[in-house]
């Protein structure tokens, strides 16, 4: 419906000087009626879009005249449809203003609109449950859309505004030129592609977020258009890929080291075994030895054990009240490994006094004391008196290539000594922390 209105300054008596005939049609108002009544059309604008449309014609007439506005009117017969109304406006001498426009019918097409916006939104719900980020770049104006969730995966929130040129900065240095090659071999395909790669994220709390990102270049005769996709923050799931792997690759060591140690035993056993009973038993003993101080490194749940209690766990079926433990081995912590193979030399020095040393006396006793070693080492000092007189021996025995084998990457190493008056050995090894 084309139309003309005559204002006099200030909008006062406002009245229309033309209307197509199509008034009645496209309103319910007859033209005639509605030249006589401006009220007539006027008030068919719902009282929610009133001020927008009065705020229109100010601005318009402030500017360059020009008006484009879509409001809500209600026709004669009740009807609420969405109309399009655009005029130019210009102003007269008196003060007054003249506007030349038209009014059509865009209720399909708004309410396609709010359709379309309504399913994007769906979807956007429906592909944010699933903890992805939605994101949709105009490459010809370069405008950024993204989801609250997407904002959200990099540490923004809801309302910041977002760029290209800021997504760009906020990727780690180290894989921009990789992001980008991948969206331009995207990019160049005939007809636009798909493309996905992974990344480091710098978040603006400058914490580092592992990011997945998977797109399509939407293109048409005049080259690329679009470039939609989704984001999913990765971070969780990479920390835990390392860790298993992590773990995966200390269960290969402790195992190969416990192999070691168990070739070692069996062989060391069968050497000084006078009988297949008397190789069972040994091999028992020193096997359970071992088990026993992976109980204890086990129950530690992965963190360092201290050498009190491994001296303890070691030591026990011998009966410490024959031990002087000195108390500054309760500051001493070892890992894993080094614990294992500490518990089993113990296990064997003890059993050896037993038999031929301090404890095979009732007077007999043995010192165990703490020592420096150098950096990152420690030492522990073992020292028997109270049993027979030792006679020296060239002999390298079980215990002192047990711990050899036992900590070969750690840098541990026995050091014995045959003492007329008692068998000693310094045993010097990595403790953690």
């Amino acid at each position: 419906m084309a139309f003309q209105i005559l204002a006099g300054p200030g909008g006062v008596g406002r009245r229309f000087t033309y209307l197509s005939p199509n008034c009645e049609a496209l309103t319910g108002v007859p033209a005639e009626a509605a030249l006589a009544d401006p009220a007539k059309l006027y008030d068919q604008i719902l009282p929610e879009h009133r001020d927008a449309f009065v705020r229109a014609e100010a601005e318009a007439l402030a500017g360059d005249g020009r008006l484009d506005i879509e409001v809500r009117m209600r026709r004669a017969d009740g009807e609420v449809r969405w109309r399009r109304i655009a005029s130019l406006g210009r102003s007269l001498a008196d003060g007054g203003s003249l506007w030349d426009g038209l009014m059509s019918d865009v209720t399909e097409l708004k309410l396609g609109a709010e359709e379309l916006e309504a399913q994007r939104r769906r979807l956007e719900v429906a592909v944010e449950s699933t903890g992805l980020g939605f994101w949709e770049w105009d490459v010809r104006s370069g405008q950024l859309t993204w989801s609250e969730r997407n904002k959200a995966i990099f540490g923004l929130p809801a309302d910041a505004p977002v760029t290209i040129e800021a997504y760009m900065a906020m990727i780690h240095p180290d894989d921009v030129d990789r992001v980008r090659k991948a969206y331009a071999d995207a990019r160049d395909r005939p007809g636009g592609g798909d493309f996905g790669f992974q990344y480091r994220a710098v978040v603006p709390n400058g914490q580092i977020r592992w990011i997945l990102t998977r797109g399509r270049v939407v293109t048409d005769e005049a080259g690329p258009a679009m470039v939609v996709g989704t984001t999913l923050d990765t971070t969780d799931r990479r920390e835990a890929e390392e860790r298993r792997n992590l773990v995966m690759g200390e269960l290969a060591h402790r195992a190969k080291n416990g192999i070691q140690v168990m070739t070692a035993i069996i062989s060391e056993t069968a050497r000084s075994a006078e009988s297949v009973k008397g190789f069972e038993e040994l091999l028992v003993a020193r096997l359970q030895a071992m088990a026993q101080s992976q109980d204890l490194v086990t129950a530690a749940g992965g963190r360092p054990v201290p050498l009190h209690e491994l001296a303890a766990q070691a030591l026990g079926p011998f009966g410490l009240a024959r031990f002087d433990i000195e108390p500054a081995i309760a500051e001493l912590t070892v890992n894993g490994d080094v614990a294992a193979g500490l518990a089993l030399l113990l296990h064997e020095m003890a059993t050896n006094a037993v038999k031929y040393g301090a404890l095979s006396r009732p007077e007999g006793r043995i010192a165990l004391n703490a020592d420096g070693a150098g950096p990152g080492m420690a030492a522990l000092n073992w020292r028997e008196r109270g049993g027979p007189r030792v006679e020296p021996s060239n002999r390298r025995g079980f215990g002192s290539r047990l711990l050899q084998a036992a900590l070969r990457n750690q840098g541990g190493k026995v050091e014995p000594a045959f003492d007329p008056d008692g068998f000693s050995a310094r045993m010097e090894f990595r403790v953690s922390g």
